[in-house]
Protein backbone atom coordinates (compact mmCIF):
# COMPACT_ATOMS: atom_id res chain seq x y z
CA UNK A 1 0.00 0.00 0.00
CA UNK A 2 3.22 2.28 0.80
CA UNK A 3 4.17 1.69 -2.66
CA UNK A 4 1.12 2.16 -4.40
CA UNK A 5 0.76 5.90 -2.55
CA UNK A 6 4.09 6.65 -3.30
CA UNK A 7 3.36 5.87 -6.65
CA UNK A 8 0.34 7.99 -7.08
CA UNK A 9 1.64 10.73 -5.66
CA UNK A 10 5.09 10.96 -7.38
CA UNK A 11 3.12 10.73 -10.60
CA UNK A 12 0.44 13.67 -9.11
CA UNK A 13 3.60 15.82 -8.44
CA UNK A 14 5.46 14.90 -11.84
CA UNK A 15 1.80 15.71 -14.12
CA UNK A 16 1.54 19.28 -12.08
CA UNK A 17 4.39 20.79 -13.94
CA UNK A 18 2.18 20.25 -17.41
CA UNK A 19 -0.07 22.80 -15.80
CA UNK A 20 2.53 24.86 -14.20
CA UNK A 21 2.60 26.93 -17.18
CA UNK A 22 -1.09 28.36 -16.28
CA UNK A 23 0.14 29.97 -12.95
CA UNK A 24 1.70 33.28 -13.50
CA UNK A 25 4.14 34.90 -11.23
CA UNK A 26 4.73 38.87 -11.24
CA UNK A 27 7.87 40.06 -12.60
CA UNK A 28 9.22 43.65 -13.82
CA UNK A 29 5.55 44.99 -14.25
CA UNK A 30 4.61 42.07 -16.72
CA UNK A 31 3.39 38.53 -15.84
CA UNK A 32 6.20 35.74 -16.33
CA UNK A 33 5.74 31.73 -15.65
CA UNK A 34 8.95 30.58 -13.63
CA UNK A 35 8.91 26.62 -13.22
CA UNK A 36 11.94 24.63 -13.25
CA UNK A 37 13.79 27.78 -15.20
CA UNK A 38 11.33 27.69 -17.51
CA UNK A 39 9.79 30.92 -19.24
CA UNK A 40 6.72 31.65 -20.90
CA UNK A 41 7.17 33.86 -23.66
CA UNK A 42 6.24 36.98 -21.82
CA UNK A 43 8.92 36.26 -19.34
CA UNK A 44 11.41 35.80 -22.48
CA UNK A 45 10.24 39.02 -24.84
CA UNK A 46 11.12 41.53 -21.20
CA UNK A 47 14.71 41.27 -22.23
CA UNK A 48 13.74 42.40 -25.85
CA UNK A 49 13.65 46.47 -26.22
CA UNK A 50 9.72 46.78 -26.04
CA UNK A 51 8.29 49.93 -27.01
CA UNK A 52 5.94 51.53 -24.44
CA UNK A 53 2.65 50.59 -26.55
CA UNK A 54 4.01 47.03 -27.41
CA UNK A 55 4.24 46.99 -23.52
CA UNK A 56 0.57 48.01 -22.90
CA UNK A 57 -0.83 45.42 -25.81
CA UNK A 58 0.88 42.45 -24.19
CA UNK A 59 -0.45 43.80 -20.33
CA UNK A 60 -3.86 43.74 -22.06
CA UNK A 61 -3.61 40.49 -23.83
CA UNK A 62 -2.58 39.20 -20.47
CA UNK A 63 -4.90 40.87 -18.49
CA UNK A 64 -7.67 39.79 -21.33
CA UNK A 65 -6.85 35.93 -20.56
CA UNK A 66 -6.56 36.59 -16.79
CA UNK A 67 -10.32 35.24 -15.93
CA UNK A 68 -9.59 31.87 -18.38
CA UNK A 69 -6.24 31.20 -16.83
CA UNK A 70 -7.63 31.59 -12.85
CA UNK A 71 -10.71 29.66 -13.83
CA UNK A 72 -8.34 26.57 -15.40
CA UNK A 73 -5.57 26.53 -12.28
CA UNK A 74 -8.66 26.33 -10.14
CA UNK A 75 -9.89 23.60 -11.84
CA UNK A 76 -6.73 22.18 -11.79
CA UNK A 77 -5.92 23.06 -7.98
CA UNK A 78 -9.74 20.95 -7.85
CA UNK A 79 -8.91 18.04 -9.88
CA UNK A 80 -4.67 17.82 -7.44
CA UNK A 81 -6.75 17.42 -4.31
CA UNK A 82 -9.10 14.96 -5.48
CA UNK A 83 -6.07 12.99 -7.07
CA UNK A 84 -4.39 12.85 -3.38
CA UNK A 85 -7.31 11.21 -1.78
CA UNK A 86 -8.27 9.15 -4.88
CA UNK A 87 -6.48 5.49 -4.82
CA UNK A 88 -6.43 3.39 -8.10
CA UNK A 89 -8.65 0.98 -6.96
CA UNK A 90 -11.67 3.84 -6.23
CA UNK A 91 -14.43 3.61 -9.08
CA UNK A 92 -13.70 7.53 -10.10
CA UNK A 93 -9.69 6.88 -10.49
CA UNK A 94 -10.14 6.53 -14.21
CA UNK A 95 -12.77 9.74 -14.39
CA UNK A 96 -10.41 11.99 -12.39
CA UNK A 97 -7.21 10.97 -14.66
CA UNK A 98 -9.03 11.56 -17.88
CA UNK A 99 -10.18 15.12 -16.31
CA UNK A 100 -6.39 15.84 -14.83
CA UNK A 101 -5.62 14.94 -18.90
CA UNK A 102 -8.08 17.19 -20.14
CA UNK A 103 -6.77 20.02 -17.64
CA UNK A 104 -3.45 19.64 -19.00
CA UNK A 105 -4.16 19.69 -22.40
CA UNK A 106 -6.55 22.84 -22.19
CA UNK A 107 -3.42 24.69 -19.90
CA UNK A 108 -1.16 23.54 -22.96
CA UNK A 109 -3.55 24.99 -25.70
CA UNK A 110 -4.09 28.40 -23.77
CA UNK A 111 -0.44 28.75 -23.14
CA UNK A 112 0.24 28.50 -27.02
CA UNK A 113 -2.55 30.42 -28.02
CA UNK A 114 -1.25 33.41 -25.46
CA UNK A 115 2.23 32.58 -26.82
CA UNK A 116 1.07 33.03 -30.40
CA UNK A 117 -0.97 36.41 -29.56
CA UNK A 118 1.90 38.00 -28.00
CA UNK A 119 4.32 37.55 -30.63
CA UNK A 120 2.67 38.68 -33.28
CA UNK A 121 3.07 42.06 -31.35
CA UNK A 122 6.23 41.77 -31.99
CA UNK A 123 8.48 43.49 -35.01
CA UNK A 124 10.73 41.43 -37.37
CA UNK A 125 13.95 42.42 -35.13
CA UNK A 126 12.17 41.32 -32.55
CA UNK A 127 11.17 37.93 -33.38
CA UNK A 128 14.73 37.33 -34.63
CA UNK A 129 16.03 37.47 -31.60
CA UNK A 130 13.88 35.27 -29.79
CA UNK A 131 15.82 32.07 -30.87
CA UNK A 132 18.85 33.30 -28.96
CA UNK A 133 16.94 34.43 -25.86
CA UNK A 134 15.40 30.89 -25.52
CA UNK A 135 19.05 29.42 -26.34
CA UNK A 136 20.26 31.69 -23.48
CA UNK A 137 17.31 29.84 -20.89
CA UNK A 138 18.58 26.14 -22.14
CA UNK A 139 22.02 26.98 -20.80
CA UNK A 140 20.67 28.59 -17.57
CA UNK A 141 18.79 25.87 -17.39
CA UNK A 142 21.95 23.64 -18.07
CA UNK A 143 24.24 25.78 -15.53
CA UNK A 144 21.58 25.32 -12.85
CA UNK A 145 21.12 21.68 -13.30
CA UNK A 146 24.89 21.48 -13.10
CA UNK A 147 24.91 22.86 -10.26
CA UNK A 148 22.60 20.79 -8.36
CA UNK A 149 24.31 17.84 -9.36
CA UNK A 150 27.45 19.40 -7.78
CA UNK A 151 25.56 20.23 -4.67
CA UNK A 152 26.41 23.99 -5.02
CA UNK A 153 22.15 24.57 -5.04
CA UNK A 154 20.61 26.79 -3.19
CA UNK A 155 17.35 25.01 -2.65
CA UNK A 156 16.59 22.66 -0.02
CA UNK A 157 16.92 18.92 -1.66
CA UNK A 158 13.36 17.06 -2.76
CA UNK A 159 12.57 15.23 -0.39
CA UNK A 160 13.10 10.79 -1.31
CA UNK A 161 10.18 8.53 -1.25
CA UNK A 162 10.84 5.98 1.08
CA UNK A 163 9.53 2.60 -0.18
Amino acid sequence: MKVLRALVVSTLMLSAGTFAAAHPAEHGGMRVNHFRGGHSLAGLIEKLDLTEAQRENIRGILDASESQRKALREQHHEAMKASLTTLPDDPNYLALVEKRKQLASEAIQQRSDLNAQIYAVLTAEQKAQVPQLIEDVKAQMKERRASHERGEHKHRKPRQVQL
